[in-house]
């Protein structure tokens, strides 16, 4: 697969609401899908298709239906959140208000479950319920993360495989399903641990200016990240100042420039350790199906999810 190729199959792939709506519901949906977004997932998604030999059109509807949930996901943490900015574009929550954003993640979600109901694929249906359940619980478990008197990185992998990994996840095994592939675990795996790497680059760019939002939004918001939680093993001595800024106890940022880039270079070496063992597995996968030349492709994938923040570091 070419990247032209894959880059044309995104710019065609039609994310707007056709349903119609008496309220302006579906116009302002509409607005927000054309500020647009990576498309990272069904890009993914389109490139396993790829992998296990799918015509393009048989994977439309799925790689629709991710990107639309993984919107709807966006505007309902944009309320839990009360952001007033994504993307550098003003949320809808922060236009409208609170009860007309919930809504509108609720109608992308039901537009998508009619959508691929109509598939009479009920095993991908019931894949992607589970995925939104996933994004729900992994909510719960980061609110209640907040309250937690010490967190661990394996609160946040759990968190991460519920919230990021899940719909990365259904990427991975919905071609592999189409295909009648076997070995689902490991398209599990693969999506999971996507999944993380995705999460451990959005802890990096939360500190930065970049996401189009104030930077340290997640520690403001009593959350601690993969970023944050690495100062704390780094240097012990911001235990306490750490957890006092989380627990709104000050506002002071207490630790300095040189520390938080060393925290953000570890996590940085995290990523490519996770992206080495992906790419083994991806690299594994397409010698068996006799598709190499998709290695690169997969490969310039992974190193797009650090784009944001890779002009920071010497990779």
């Amino acid at each position: 697969m070419k990247l032209q190729e894959l880059k044309q199959n995104l710019d065609e792939l039609q994310l707007e609401m056709t349903g119609h709506t008496v309220s302006a519901l579906t116009q302002e949906l509409n607005d927000l899908v054309a500020a647009g977004g990576k498309k990272f997932r069904p890009g993914l998604l389109f490139l396993m298709g790829r992998v296990f030999g799918l015509p393009h059109q048989d994977l439309v509807t799925y790689a629709r239906a991710v990107e639309l949930t993984h919107l709807a996901s966006l505007i309902h943490d944009d309320v839990i959140d009360a952001s007033d900015k994504r993307r550098n574009h003003t949320t809808l929550n922060a236009l409208r208000n609170n009860t007309t954003a919930i809504l509108a993640g609720d109608y992308v979600l039901a537009t998508i479950m009619g959508e691929l109901a109509k598939k009479n694929n009920n095993e991908l249906l019931i894949d992607l319920t589970v995925c939104i359940q996933d994004l729900a619980d992994g909510e719960w478990l980061q609110y209640d993360l907040k309250s937690k008197p010490h967190v661990q990185f394996e609160d946040l992998e759990q968190i991460c495989i519920k919230k990021t990994g899940s719909l990365i996840r259904y990427c991975c095994t919905t071609p592999a399903k189409l295909a009648g592939h076997k070995d689902i675990k490991t398209m599990v795996t693969m999506g999971e641990r996507i999944g993380l790497i995705f999460q451990m680059a959005d802890d990096i760019v939360d500190g930065l200016t970049l996401s189009g939002r104030p930077p340290f939004q997640d520690i403001i918001n009593g959350q601690l990240n993969y970023v944050t939680l690495k100062l704390i093993e780094l240097y012990p001595d911001l235990y306490r100042p750490i957890y006092a800024l989380k627990n709104g106890e000050t506002k002071e940022i207490p630790w300095i420039e040189s520390q938080y880039h060393h925290a953000i270079s570890a996590v940085h070496e995290t990523i490519n350790f996770e992206k080495d063992k992906l790419v083994s597995i991806f690299s594994d996968l397409c010698r068996e199906k006799n598709q190499e030349e998709l290695i690169p492709v997969f490969e310039l994938s992974l190193n797009k999810i650090q784009s944001n923040y890779a002009s920071l570091l010497t990779l």
